[in-house]
């Protein structure tokens, strides 16, 4: 599978990515000058004038396709691409990594969301939580359980729940690593959601060596219409759409 490399550029369209996933960012290096690669607004270092809706329907009615890429568990952008999509007639892909799955070495306990956790998780639990500070609020459940916040840049904003703090890192972290933090806080159990690839695995990781328990908040279900699992998928689809077509 060549790359979009600007070669045979008539033949080439423009294509508008939803982004958020390092997958996002691959497909856009590989597709060079031919993509624009659009970022939900909490991604985005400066807010665009118009709503999220018009700002990214506005890109897409002037492109060939459009890719949903964002995180795999990003469900308010996976429904925003899905929106414009249908409004605009464009045509679409979404492109996920594959999802984890557990080993007979693993103990995870499946959550349908965050709020969740609060009825599952026991009282008293010291809990390490890489869900981001957006879903803090969903866990105001988890009254009688102490948790650590993993945060990937830093701020002092002040822990918005009774019990718990934040623990501030830069990734990517180690099994190795992992396992000393968990080890360090008595960690008790993981909630984390299925993200999948390599960046978060090593909590996952670090959590079956100690025969700690996982919960693991389940993806939103895929968008209708085609998939791609890897970026080489979504650039054979891209091809087919964007190449047999014309």
């Amino acid at each position: 599978m060549r790359d979009f490399d600007g070669s045979n550029s008539a033949r080439h369209g423009q294509v508008v990515i939803l982004g958020g996933s390092a997958e996002a960012r691959d497909l856009a290096l590989r597709l060079g000058g031919r993509s624009r690669l659009w970022l939900p607004a909490r991604d985005r270092v400066t807010g665009q004038g118009a709503s999220e809706l018009e700002a990214l329907a506005e890109l897409a009615q002037s492109a060939d396709a459009l890719v949903l890429a964002p995180h795999p568990c990003d469900v308010a952008s996976l429904q925003l691409g899905s929106r414009v999509a249908a409004q605009t007639g464009v045509h679409s892909l979404t492109l996920a990594r594959p999802a984890w799955h557990p080993t007979s070495r693993d103990h995870w306990i499946s959550l349908r969301s965050a709020r969740e956790a609060a009825a599952r998780i026991p009282a008293g639990a010291r809990v390490l939580v890489t869900l981001g500070r957006q879903t803090l609020p969903e866990l105001r459940g988890l009254r009688h359980a102490y948790l650590f916040v993993r945060q990937l840049t830093d701020h002092n904003d002040p822990f918005p729940l009774r019990y718990g703090r934040y623990l501030h890192g830069a990734a990517p972290f180690s099994v190795t690593q992992e396992i000393a933090l968990m080890r360090r806080y008595r960690i008790d159990a993981v909630l984390t959601r299925n993200a999948g690839g390599p960046g978060g695995w090593p909590k996952v990781a670090a959590a079956r060596a100690l025969g700690l328990p996982v919960y693991m908040v389940a993806r939103p279900r895929n968008a209708a219409g085609p998939m791609a699992s890897s970026v080489d998928e979504a650039l054979n689809w891209l091809e087919t759409q964007l190449w047999l077509d014309d």
